[in-house]
């Protein structure tokens, strides 16, 4: 059969001296145990607040890029209309010709007397 190890306190390993053994169970008593529970409950509180505060602040910064954004297309819409404008003022200057007087070739009098049907 085999033998029973025996962990003492003492340095002491003399066969027939009584010797004090640690204990392998644990008392766990009201005390800790609402020790325990408010440490956890605190655990999981900060926990919670560092999650949500970390969601608020994302969505703070999403807010901020969102707002931008629009802010973004609408200086975009203002300059594609300028550009437009500006383009069809300059469309206008193309195309309308210079009218350029042609030197006269031949003179053609007319009488003064009227023409009577």
């Amino acid at each position: 059969m085999g033998r029973n190890f025996i962990v003492t306190r003492s340095r002491r390993t003399e066969s027939g001296r009584k010797k004090k053994t640690i204990s392998k169970s644990i008392v766990i008593g009201p005390g800790a145990i609402k020790f325990v529970t408010l440490t956890a409950i605190a655990v999981l509180a900060i926990v919670y607040l560092s999650q949500s505060t970390a969601g608020a602040s994302r969505s703070i910064e999403v807010r901020d890029i969102q707002t931008t954004k629009n802010n973004l297309s609408l200086e975009q819409e203002r300059l594609q209309a300028e550009q437009t404008r500006l383009k069809s003022l300059q469309q206008i200057d193309n195309g309308t010709q210079k009218t350029v007087m042609e030197p006269v070739t031949n003179v053609n009098y007319v009488n003064g007397t009227p023409v009577h049907n």
